[in-house]
């Protein structure tokens, strides 16, 4: 029997494909970068062209300016216009010719808002310092939600184990459907978790198949399970880390 690669570790979300041009994400470092920058500046310039120049304009948009001082510090990126009062930012992409305005009015209440000609993307860190969750909204109305809770309103057929503690997630939703992962750690046995989420499964209607391993003196499992029309699938991983049991859960339920 071949035994698959392991998944990647409890709360380790799976990398995205690149996208051509600069994603939002890209974006996101822009203003993520204002602090930083500030440091820098105070060292590298002083006196009168300091204070007229970085200083005093930093009085009406801290944020908005830090971000326009790295834009224009970037060769493959142009400021096509800078709103102090309304706090945008519209920067160009030299070599796509993509352009996006940033919103950087939001920031100070955990929001941040990027404007393409295809819409809005919307980061809100605003739950961040409860749970550690950040939802990003994309222009075609899609949605990803990360952080240390498990995702909100699961499936009936997809279980949390009870008395667990949900140390990373990822949820994301779009036209075709939900995908989502958490992590959990519990302290009661690797056999009495995995003999949990195999029986839910199971009685959710999935067909389930499990592969376990002994490898070191630990052992571990990873459970699949499918629904006939193959609209609902489900991954378990379950092993041990520093004395505690660990498992992965990932499912998709597609529209």
């Amino acid at each position: 029997m071949t035994v698959a690669s392991p998944p990647p570790p409890p709360g380790a979300p799976a990398p995205m494909p690149p996208r051509k041009g600069m994603g939002p994400l890209g974006w996101i470092a822009i203003g993520c970068g204002a602090i930083a920058l500030l440091g820098v500046l105070t060292l590298a310039v002083g006196g009168y062209m300091f204070k007229k120049k970085v200083v005093d304009p930093f009085k009406k948009n801290p944020t908005l300016t830090a971000a326009e001082y790295i834009v224009r510090a970037n060769p493959e990126l142009e400021v096509v216009s800078s709103d102090q009062e309304k706090g945008t930012l519209t920067i160009k992409n030299k070599k796509t010719g993509e352009t996006v305005t940033m919103n950087a009015s939001d920031i100070e209440h955990g929001k941040i808002s990027f404007k393409t000609d295809k819409g809005t993307t919307v980061v809100d860190t605003s739950q961040a310092g409860e749970s550690g969750g950040v939802k990003v909204t994309g222009a075609d109305g899609s949605q990803l939600t990360f952080g240390g809770e498990a995702p909100k309103n699961l499936p009936s057929w997809v279980p949390v184990y009870p008395g667990s503690t949900v140390t990373g997630a990822m949820d994301t939703t779009n036209s075709e459907g939900r995908t989502a992962t958490f992590a959990i750690s519990s302290d009661d046995a690797v056999d009495k978790v995995i003999e949990f989420y195999e029986a839910k499964l199971g009685e959710a209607g999935l067909k389930v198949s499990k592969t376990t391993m002994d490898a070191g003196g630990q052992h571990s499992a990873i459970i699949t399970a499918t629904s006939e029309d193959d609209k609902r699938n489900a991954n378990v991983t379950v092993g041990q880390q520093e004395g505690k049991t660990q498992a992965t859960v990932s499912f998709v339920d597609k529209k």
